[in-house]
């Protein structure tokens, strides 16, 4: 969710918008990294990764799912340095493994 300071000014001008807004942002950040979680812990070769570098659980069930952003937070010149990170990269292939396996079980239920 991108928002601009004039946007959070709009959303402080009604009483609990802004708060409301605040709890369905982290809420949907929550199912997500639910979904991410159940996806990947379902294949277990994928699951097996998680402890192996760069990632480095202890056991597969102690991610979260949570995935960091792309970027950090906009630094003050504007500019969003871009987050490099290795662990970022390997969980963000996981992922899109496990998705891709997943959509391609779905099809071949489907025929």
């Amino acid at each position: 969710m991108n928002l601009t300071e004039q946007d959070i000014n709009e959303l402080r001008k009604t009483p609990g918008d802004l708060i409301r807004l605040m709890k369905q942002a982290r809420a949907d950040a929550l199912a997500e990294n639910a979904r991410r979680r159940a996806l990947v812990l379902r294949y277990p070769d994928l699951a097996a990764k998680l402890t192996e570098p760069p990632i480095r659980h202890t056991t597969p069930e102690h991610w979260t799912g949570y995935v960091p952003p792309a970027s950090d937070a906009p630094s003050l010149g504007g500019a969003e340095p871009i987050n490099h990170s290795p662990a970022r990269k390997a969980l963000v292939a996981l992922v899109a493994e496990a998705e891709q396996r997943s959509a391609t079980a779905r099809k071949g239920n489907a025929a």
